[in-house]
Formats: structure tokens, sequence, C-alpha cells
């Protein structure tokens, strides 16, 4: 009879995790054709997300075999990570989860990390879009995208043609100009037509998204990796380089609230910008791929068209901030080989080119980006997820208050940029420290135990 505590359970573990990666390497590289050779993989598996169910169901049903029953539970997402994380404690949890990229990395410990034996970096590299390099360790693969969120520009035809302006603006410099054409006000500030929301915080939606998107073109990854440790640093204050092109992107951004500047076009007592852009008083809107259909409900009638975001000029690298949706592996399911087979399902192309239409977002593999759409709307999508890039925000609703701070603080005076700048990089080091970086030392510490 084999001696279970001679061997050691963490060997026995370590093997069943060097075999189920055998399977994953044959699944994903086609060695193993997904609907065939039914017989190598069975079993139940559990699909937890956000995607309301009418839409994910069909796509469930797809990648359901004969061996193998797929079922999906639909979250709450304000309470879909507090749920994930209470199940993963009491041995309930799925063994698949449909998250945002930030909360996937966050909760990198409870994931099984596809090993690069078993899905070749080159391979992946080669198959997602640039974005995707952050599910890369120097192990192995954290998540499989299925999709990404790109942040667009919508402009309002109509206001600009009036201006006698032709088209939106291409980059960010074009639109000090742009803006004094367009936008109204009176002598107490009050703004009735807005040529661009931008410079403060509150009122813009996805005012997050588009100073990454400003930051990222600058130069500033906002996160990086200590070379000395391993872990998640902030980069705002990473170089005297970086702080100054931090700086002017910053100023710039702010100056668009500055009354009295020749680019005035935003307050904090104008309505949401989103709000805003749907009644027609406002001419361009940052907003996701996504909120197509929302613009085009609450406004039937709205002449507006979609483009790339303003790059800067003199630049040849193109790009956006991207909101990435990919699929994990439990690392406590206790079938890994049909988990690996739903998830590469789910991440197929056939299930891509659908759920992402049904989603307005635009798909995350180059085979399907290749094939551009007739819309020019999706057109604009697939070209912005192209170039999409994001960054470790491993707490969404901190980093928020940490970006409000920031822009609210040089606002009123009460600091500099410079001082708002080290501030920011201060705290965001907080916050990289009790999450992704307990996470990443939690990871360690288990491999080293079952070592």
């Amino acid at each position: 009879m084999i001696d279970l505590k001679k061997i050691g359970i963490k060997r026995i573990i370590t093997t069943i995790f060097v075999v189920s990666g055998i399977v994953a390497f044959m699944v994903f590289s086609g060695a193993i054709k997904l609907g065939s050779n039914k017989g190598t993989v069975s079993g139940n598996i559990v699909v937890w997300g956000t995607i309301p169910y009418n839409v994910m169901q069909p796509y469930i049903d797809q990648a359901t075999s004969k061996n193998i029953d797929v079922s999906y539970k639909i979250k709450d997402p304000i309470t879909y990570e507090s749920d994930l994380i209470n199940a993963f404690a009491s041995g309930n949890g799925p063994d698949l989860f449909i998250m945002p990229h930030e909360n996937i990395l966050r909760n990198a410990d409870k994931v099984f990390e596809i090993p690069y034996a078993s899905f070749p970096k080159t391979q992946y590299e080669s198959t997602y879009i640039n974005e995707a390099r952050i599910f890369l360790t120097d192990t192995g693969i954290l998540a499989i995208p299925m999709s990404v969120d790109p942040l667009v520009m919508y402009y309002n035809k109509p206001l600009i043609a009036s201006s006698f302006l032709i088209g939106a603006p291409k980059y960010w410099d074009e639109l000090l100009d742009f803006v004094s054409g367009i936008t109204v006000s009176d002598s107490n500030g009050y703004i009735s037509i807005s040529g661009v929301a931008m410079g403060t915080y509150e009122n813009i939606s996805n005012a997050k998204s588009l100073l990454s998107t400003i930051l990222i073109q600058n130069g500033n990854l906002i996160v990086g990796i200590d070379k000395l440790t391993g872990q998640k640093k902030s980069y705002f204050t990473y170089t005297d380089d970086v702080i100054d092109k931090s700086k002017q992107a910053l100023n710039f951004y702010l100056s668009f609230s500055r009354k009295g500047n020749k680019n005035y076009s935003w307050n904090e007592a104008v309505n949401n910008s989103r709000e805003k852009f749907i009644s027609g008083e406002l001419a361009l809107y940052f907003g996701k791929a996504s909120e197509i259909n929302i613009i085009r409900k609450k406004n039937p009638n709205l002449d507006f068209d979609v483009t790339i975001v303003p790059q800067i000029d003199g630049t040849s690298i193109r790009s956006t901030f991207g909101s990435m949706t990919a699929v994990a592996i439990s690392k406590h399911t206790k079938n890994i080989a049909a988990a690996i087979n739903t998830a590469s399902k789910l991440s197929g192309k056939d299930i891509s080119s659908g759920l992402t239409k049904d989603l307005s977002v635009a798909p995350v593999r180059y085979d399907l980006l290749r094939n551009k759409p007739d819309d020019a709307y999706l057109t604009t999508f697939y070209n912005s997820a192209i170039m999409a890039k994001a960054w470790i925000d491993s707490d969404y609703d901190a980093t928020d208050m940490l970006f409000k701070n920031l822009v609210r603080s040089v606002n009123s005076g009460s600091l500099s940029l410079g001082e708002a700048l080290h501030r920011a990089n201060s705290d965001l080091d907080a916050i990289l420290n009790r999450t992704i970086n307990t996470t990443i030392k939690n990871r360690i510490t288990e491999v080293d135990n079952n070592v």
C-alpha cells in the first residue's frame, strides 16, 4: 500500500497540477479539438459572473458538451467579490469566475495559474491584445481575456458643425481652440454649452479612465514593478522625467475648469458629463464603447458619431484605456481539466465573437480584430481595443478616491501639482501594499510550502 505521508501530499498535488497542465496544453494548442474526443474530459463546471443571465446563458449552453455540464450563476456586482471570497472559504466556490481584470489581479491567490509549459507565453501574446499581458506572471497566466471595453470619444455632429468646425479633434493640443469655439458661458462662469468635459472629477463619467489614458500616453505606467522585491509600486513619481510629464498631463486636464482660460469649458456645477452629452449640450464625451446603446436609448434623436480618443501629436504610439473582462480558473476546483476546457471555450473565437457583439464591447483576440466590421462604430471600438492599455488597479474604489483627491486638492489650491502627485504616489503604494502585494506574498509562501 502506498504511504501517502511518506510521498507527501504537496508532491501529489503538484503532480496533479502538472498532469492538468498537459491537458491544458492539449486543449489550448488544439491537440484536443473542442467538441471532439469527448471522452477525454468530463464533469460539472460552475461559472460565476455579472453578465446578465439572458445574455450569457446561450453561450453557457454552447460551452456545455455531452460530458461537461456547465452552469452559470449571476452575481450582484456590489457583493460579487465578497461572495466569492466567502464561498472559497467555505469550500463552495465556483470552478470559473468571470471578472474585470482589476478584480482578478487582486484575487490572484485564488487563481489556478496556467503554466507556460501548457500555454506558451509567445502563443498567448500572439493571440490576445497587448493589454492582456497584464495577466502574465514570471511563471504563467492568471486568466484568459474575453473582452475589452475601450474608452472612446463620442461627439455631437450638429453642435460641432454649428461652430463652423469640421469633425472631431485627433490630437489633444487641438482641443484648446476647438472647445473655445463651441463653449457658451456667461460672466459668472455658468456653462450652457460645453466643448469638452475635463478639469473636474465627480461630475465626469469615466474620469479615472480618462486621466489614466492621458497619463499613460505621457509615459506614466501608474503602477510598475520593484525590480528588487518583485512587488508592485506606484510610478506616479518614478523618475524626474515621469514627474514632469505627469505634471504637464494633469495641468492640461485641469486647465479646462479654470475660469478665465481660453479653453474654459467645465466646472463642478455642470451636470454629469454623459447626461449633458445626451441632452445635446456637450460636444465631446469620453465614454466606454458599451455606453453606445444607453446613449441611443436615452436620446434616439441625438446625431452623434464615435472616434478614437485624441493622441499626443508627434508620437507614433497610440493608446487608450481599456476595461478588460476575463475568465479565471479557481485553484479550488475539483476538476481542473474540465475547468480549463470550459475556460478555453468561453474565451474562444466562436463565443467571443457573439458575446462581445451582444455586450457592445470589443473582442480581445487578434483573429477577430483583424476582420473589421462594416459598422463604423464597431470599427472604432475594434481599433481602440487593439491599442488599449491598463494598469494594475488593485482597489478600484480606493484609487477612485485617490484620483478624486488629486484633482480636488489642486483645483482648490490646497496642494501644488508636485505635492499632489507625491501624495498620490504614497497613497497608491499604501493601497498596493495592503492588496495585491499581500496577494503576491501569499502566493510565494504557498509555492514555497508546496515544494
